[in-house]
Parts: structure tokens; C-alpha cells; sequence
């Protein structure tokens, strides 16, 4: 037999008064006039009523917390060294296209080196072409003229130098021009802008960062997935993320999932989709569910719970009518149930309500029975 005392040993007197008043308005609810300490032999403690576990199709969650991440944020610098910021074209927090200008360097060292190169190939070409014409007349007049077979070879060999001289002045001037063109900084996808450096009148350094991109717009939320849980998480799986403003909840879904678990933490990642809204912003760290569907599970009254000592019972009834108090484990619960995840046998019925006044081997009376 159990050692549970009553639930209302050990309070304050307010605390205890209190309890003796709602236990005396019980009992004479139940039409029975002595409570468990005060009845006598063979004279039932309280008068119950029993119910049977029913087997409900429990919906299954799986809790977790974490950050608020870009889905993939793009650094924007500058491949150009030495050179002024003239204007900005774009600000945090505006939404930018593919190709929009976000700002603007000087150009007049770049467009100064394209036209020293343009006059290059200019060079070029007309020295290119003045060879050939000399290499075409030393092969036509090969065996018929003083000019000896090394000549001809060198006039044609010259011809082919001055066609290459040509070919990389074509590549000096379009390396000019791209250079030139790196003075217009685009955005390289459509998104929003989340953090600026650059600032008019800035110097810049080659690879200096100058805006981060979200793209797309495209937040994820990371939730860090504990290692018992983590064999249940898969990609396409619903989840609710909570918002720290108390907002109303934001549905995403479940993306992918880390390859494996941290091994400092032993917590693997779910990465999930959700969108970008006012309580919904990066970097910052939220709680939420991921939602493994239902499964049945044994439920039961939340009346029928008695807690002692951090401990939840339930109470049964012999066939003589004595309760037995059961130690239990719990699952889900909601407004006027839950689920007993372990410890009672599927289908036995237990005392609906008025555990706290009950001890274990109570004599009872069963509602509706005339006894």
C-alpha cells in the first residue's frame, strides 16, 4: 500500500481552512457527511465516480528554439582598389532588383585608362596591317626577286607578331573596360539590402564590403533539434514559429535538416522557411514547434490527475471498492484532458475527480450505485 497522504497536509492554516471548506462542500455534494480522516469503519471516504481512458488521435510536436537567419546573404564589395564612392544609390532596408545601382565610383582614372588602350589597338591594328601587306608582297614575289627566302620569312613571321600585338590590345581594352564597369556597383540578385558600409567620399580597398544582401527576402528559422528528436524531423514538415512580440504565430516549413548533430551541443538543425514579416526578423532568437502529426494516445480526465511530492497519480477502484493510487507519466494535454503516456493499463478506469482527498486503500462509495 502507497504511503500518499492527503493533498492538504502540511499548508498554512488560510491555505489548509481553504481545503477543509472545499473538501466539506464536496463531500456533501457527493452525499456523504464524514471525510477520509473522519469516517469510520466500514463508512466510505468519499463518494466518486469512475471513467474509462479513451484513445484519442494525439497530434505530436516537437519543441525547439533558435535564430532568425538569412536563407542566403550575399556580401557586395568592390574589386577596384584606390578609388572614391560618389554617390549611394541604396539604403538599409530597400528592396532591391537584379542589376540595380547601389552606387556610384569616380571613373575619370578608368575611362582615361580605356582610351590610352583604344589608341593602343588603334596602333596595332594599322602596324598589323602595313605587315601584312609586306608579307603578302614577299610571298608573291618569292623566286622572282633578290629577296632571299630568309627575308620572305621574316616579313611574314613580323606579319603574325603584329596580328598577336593586335589580339592583346583587343584583351587590354576589354580588361579596361570591365575595370571601368566595376565602377557601377549592381546589386547581383533580387533581395533587401540588410547592412550598409559604404559611405560618399569613401576611399575603398580591393574586396572592401560595401552592402549585405538578404536574397530573395528569404529568411529561415534554425531550430536547434535535440538528438532524441532528431530522427523524427524530415524536409517538408509543418512548423509554427513564435514570434517575441507574442504575435500570432508564423507557419513554415521544414527545408532541410543539418547532415548530423553538433558534437559539442549534440543538436542537429532543421533549417525552415518562413517568411520575412515585422516579428519575424534576422537575428532574432525565437521558440516554436515542429509538427510530427498524430499518433493515438490513452487519455483521461485532467480531473482525474492528483499531484504529490512532483509526482502525478491516478486512482483506481478494486472490486471491493478500495482506491489504489497509481503513479503515472504524462504526455499532452488540453483543456479537459490528457494523455497517460505510461503507467496505467490501457482501458482501466479510474476516479474522475476528488483524488486530493483520497488516500491509497480508501474505502469509497461509486456514484449511482445505491451503495
Amino acid at each position: 500500500m502507497s504511503n500518499l497522504q492527503p493533498g492538504i497536509a502540511g499548508r498554512p492554516f488560510p491555505a489548509l481552512l481553504a481545503a477543509v471548506v472545499a473538501a466539506g462542500a464536496l463531500l456533501h455534494l457527493a452525499g456523504c457527511g464524514e471525510t477520509a480522516d473522519t469516517a469510520g469503519p466500514g463508512r466510505p471516504a468519499l463518494t466518486v465516480e469512475t471513467v474509462a481512458p479513451v484513445v484519442r488521435e494525439i497530434p505530436r510536436q516537437v519543441a525547439a528554439s533558435g535564430a532568425i537567419a538569412p536563407w542566403r546573404e550575399v556580401v557586395i564589395g568592390v574589386e577596384l582598389t584606390g578609388l572614391r564612392i560618389l554617390s549611394i544609390e541604396a539604403d538599409v532596408g530597400q528592396t532591391v532588383r537584379r542589376g540595380q545601382v547601389l552606387a556610384r565610383l569616380e571613373r575619370g582614372t578608368l575611362e582615361a585608362e580605356v582610351l590610352q588602350v583604344e589608341a593602343l589597338l588603334a596602333e596595332a591594328v594599322a602596324s598589323a596591317a602595313e605587315a601584312r601587306t609586306n608579307a603578302d608582297r614577299a610571298r608573291a614575289l618569292a623566286g622572282r626577286s633578290a629577296l632571299s627566302a630568309r627575308d620572305t620569312d621574316q616579313l611574314v613571321t613580323a606579319s603574325a607578331t603584329a596580328d598577336s600585338r593586335v589580339e592583346s590590345a583587343k584583351a587590354q581594352l576589354a580588361s579596361a573596360r570591365r575595370r571601368l564597369g566595376y565602377a557601377t556597383i549592381v546589386s547581383p540578385d533580387d533581395g533587401i539590402i540588410s547592412a550598409r558600409t559604404a559611405t560618399a567620399g569613401q576611399v575603398v580597398g580591393s574586396s572592401s564590403e560595401l552592402f549585405r544582401l538578404i536574397a530573395a527576402g528569404r529568411v529561415e528559422w534554425r531550430a536547434e533539434v535535440s538528438e532524441r528528436d532528431y530522427p523524427a524531423i524530415h524536409s517538408g514538415m509543418a512548423a509554427e514559429v513564435w514570434p517575441i512580440d507574442q504575435g500570432a504565430p508564423v507557419a513554415g516549413t521544414v527545408r532541410t535538416i543539418s547532415p548530423g548533430l553538433d558534437p559539442a551541443t549534440r543538436r542537429g538543425i532543421a533549417y525552415v522557411d518562413v517568411p520575412l514579416t515585422p516579428s519575424i526578423r534576422p537575428g532574432m532568437y525565437v521558440n516554436g514547434v515542429l509538427d510530427l502529426g498524430t499518433t493515438p494516445g490513452q487519455v483521461v480526465p485532467l480531473s482525474a490527475i492528483t499531484t504529490r511530492d512532483g509526482s502525478h497519480y491516478v486512482f483506481t477502484l478494486d472490486d471491493d471498492r478500495h482506491v489504489r493510487a497509481i503513479k503515472v507519466e504524462l504526455g499532452a494535454t488540453a483543456e479537459d484532458w490528457v494523455e497517460i503516456v505510461n503507467g496505467l493499463p490501457a482501458g482501466i478506469p479510474v476516479v474522475r475527480s476528488g483524488g486530493a482527498f483520497l488516500r491509497d486503500g480508501d474505502l469509497v462509495a461509486l456514484a449511482g450505485s445505491g451503495e
